[in-house]
């Protein structure tokens, strides 16, 4: 049998290796795919990622499940037929394309609605893709008795690795949603058939290896024990919570977008392949050095309200690299011989499951920050330390007989270096609970839904003239208002009289001999009702129902237009879906719509699409107006409303607000897609500034990549 040559100078057969490689390709492509499918459905926030990988975790955990039943509970000739049926059963969910019946129609947290629109969509072929790597590998074991099987979960972590760099290099780039759903199709049934071929195969093999496990597989293995299990599990969970808190943390100040969800992934698997590809690439004293600078950087980029893009996402990248690189090499210490490689499998993928839940399901509810990233730098540094202590309590017992020499009499390098080292961990608890407890200094209150974590704090406390109440979402600035009664209705923040929205209302209302019908997507504090006058009808959009009662109070904002007689309403649910809907009761006819979702945020981008600015168009009145915020950090977005403005008919206006710290304002940027004779207005035209670049970019549905405009500054 040809022969495909990996480490160790093994030769391992073709199908086996061609399969398993294939599988992990696939799994790793349908992730963002589909998560870029339903992304818009759900708000485009960084969340909507965290729910796709619970799904994809437990399915791990199922596909681990199957395979070990199958290998444990059932003959070769059984599982080939059982594996083969499944097989071509799972052709039928094909193509790899979500009904938009499963779209949400309420704001309640649509994590489950998640997990069941992905089961229902790829949830057979993910289960039969997910079973491959232990399942193949246990036919391989029993095919080929003595060589080594664990060298295929590497070549396994391999496929994943370019499957996840391929999408946002190479898919994305070249193929629209629809056609990476069809081509990941066609790219199942292949696997289906390869997979089906060594099932069938499998039939005739012995139930057990012609020769008991060898000394090379084994090499390093441990004895199954109770600590070991419980390990098994420990470590892969931890890391998972790592990479999900980690994912957040750059996701929610950025965009939710499929480079910023592969970055992570791709080193988290990266450790995988190096730990298991061999013992030579974990070092415990050198990575255990490496990750004490990580765990300090990690608790030390928190502390800082403003850094540039890239040295953000260097020290995040760093933290996990090392991170997953220490709990993971301490997970192949502990590995067992071939016999249980699909009870370790299983345990693995338990724990990744345990991970998953934890930060999708538990911390949401019980947490009202993203206080899981700090639970896992903690619980990182807490799992490896316990892992080298037991390892060289392991190893003193083996070499002297007894359990008493972990800390010997003479204190020795070893023992003053365990020493350091739980202090390291001690003082990086302390330090990350003072972070905590800073957090909580002087808020008026704080709380966490699907949508993130919002808190009100008083900014200023004390000074009458100064004093604000702010909104704060994860540690963007939403909003606020002064308290003093006299300055409570001031126009103020991102949205002063000379900013972009200011403009815009201003002049508009100039135009008219009646109320104006003002659309706003995005609540925030409600800072945008300060400009409803008496008898204007103001429909604002928000997705988040915590946001919603936060305005109401402690806010003033709306209470205080409606007092003045303006109409204000507030539709729960995804801006652009609720829209969309509302145009089957004919157009609101918005003299203003301003989009306002994007102020120092990650970009949602499917409010941005060629799609969502059609709907928009339809909702505008004549000679209507449409004024994005586009303030913030990292992105540059005049190119794409450039292209937006061009593909609907309007023409393009940037304004530029400046900052003033006694009235409240501040620095921003917004752009005004109008009619050419609106813009050549006086006031309008003044406040235009000059912009040199001018390149038109149109986003769609189908196809769209931030990555380009983001400011590597």
């Amino acid at each position: 049998m040809a022969g495909l040559r990996l480490t160790g100078g093994r030769a391992v057969a073709a199908p086996y290796a061609a399969t398993i490689f294939l599988s992990a390709f696939l799994v790793f492509q349908v992730q963002p795919i589909i998560a870029k499918f339903i992304l818009p459905w759900f708000g485009g926030g960084s969340a909507v990622w965290t729910a796709t990988q619970l799904f994809f975790q437990v399915g791990l955990l199922g596909g681990y499940a199957y395979a070990h039943l199958l290998a444990s509970r059932l003959g070769p000739k059984r599982q080939g037929g059982i594996h083969l049926i499944l097989l071509i059963a799972a052709l039928a969910v094909l193509p790899i394309i979500p009904d938009k019946g499963w779209q949400p129609d309420a704001d309640a947290d649509p994590t489950l609605r998640i997990v069941m629109l992905l089961a229902a969509t790829v949830g057979a072929p993910y289960l039969l893709l997910s079973t491959t790597g232990p399942l193949v590998q246990q036919w391989f074991a029993r095919a080929h008795p003595g060589r080594n099987p664990y060298v295929l979960y590497a070549l396994s972590n391999a496929g994943s690795l370019l499957g996840l760099l391929a999408y946002p290099i190479l898919i994305e780039r070249v193929l629209g949603l629809q056609g990476q759903a069809w081509v990941w199709s066609v790219g199942f049934t292949v696997f289906a058939a390869l997979c089906g071929i060594l099932a069938w195969r499998s039939r005739s093999m012995p139930a057990v290896p012609a020769v008991e496990d060898s000394d090379e597989p084994d090499a390093g293995a441990v004895p199954v024990g109770v600590v070991n299990v419980v390990l098994w599990a420990a470590l892969p969970a931890c890391a998972v919570v790592l990479l999900l808190a980690v994912t957040t943390q750059i996701t929610q100040d950025v965009a939710a977008i499929p480079l910023l969800w592969v970055l992570p992934l791709s080193i988290y698997l990266v450790t995988f392949i190096l730990c298991f590809s061999g013992d030579r690439w974990y070092e415990p004293q050198t990575y255990g050095l490496g990750l004490a600078v990580a765990l300090g950087m990690g608790w030390w980029v928190l502390d800082r309200t403003v850094i540039e893009i890239l040295v953000q996402l260097a020290i995040y990248c760093f933290l996990l690299f090392f991170g997953c690189m220490a709990l993971h090499g301490e997970l192949t210490r502990v590995r067992p011989a071939a016999r249980h490689l699909t009870a370790y499998y299983l345990l693995i993928s338990t724990g990744g499951a345990l991970g998953g839940v934890f930060v999708a399901l538990i911390a949401p509810r019980v947490f009202d920050g993203y206080w899981e990233y700090h639970l896992a730098l903690a619980g990182t540094a807490v799992l490896v330390l316990c892992a080298r202590f037991l390892d060289e309590w392991r190893r003193r017992r083996v070499g002297r007989g007894s359990a008493l020499y972990l800390v010997p009499p003479v204190l020795g390098l070893r023992a003053a270096l365990g020493v350091a080292a739980l202090a390291g961990v001690v003082v990086l608890s302390l330090a990350l609970w003072r972070q905590v407890e800073r957090r909580y200094q002087g808020i008026e209150s704080m709380g966490r839904s699907f949508y993130g974590s919002v808190r009100i704090y008083k900014g200023n406390p004390g000074d009458p003239q100064q004093e604000l109440l702010v909104m704060e979402h994860g540690r963007i600035l939403h909003g606020y208002q002064f308290t003093a009664p006299d300055r409570r209705a001031a126009k103020t923040g991102y949205y002063g009289p000379s900013s972009g929205a200011g403009v815009a209302l201003t002049e508009r209302r100039a135009d008219l001999n009646r109320p104006m019908r003002i659309g706003v997507v995005g609540l925030g504090a409600g800072m945008l009702a300060a400009y409803a006058q008496p008898g204007d009808t103001m429909e604002i959009y928000e997705i988040n129902s915590m946001v919603l009662d936060l305005a109401e109070s402690p806010f003033t904002f709306l209470a205080d237009a409606r007092a003045r007689g303006a109409q204000v309403e507030v539709h729960l649910g995804d801006a652009r879906l609720v829209l969309e809907r509302q145009l089957e009761a004919g157009s609101r006819q918005f003299d203003v719509l301003l989009l306002d979702a994007f102020s120092s945020d990650a970009i949602p981008v499917h409010l941005l699409t060629d799609q969502a600015f059609d709907i928009y168009r339809q909702h505008l009145a004549p000679e209507g107006v449409i004024a994005t915020n586009i303030s913030n950090r990292h992105v540059d977005l005049r190119p794409v409303l450039l292209g937006a403005g061009a593909a609907h008919g309007l023409e393009f206006a940037w304004v530029q607000g400046f900052p003033d710290t006694y009235q409240g304002y501040l620095q921003s940027d917004w752009v005004i897609l109008a009619p050419r004779a609106f813009l050549d207005r006086g006031p309008v035209a003044a406040a235009t500034g000059q912009w040199d670049g001018r390149k038109s970019i149109l986003w769609t549905d189908d196809s769209n990549n931030l990555f380009s405009l983001l400011r590597f500054r």
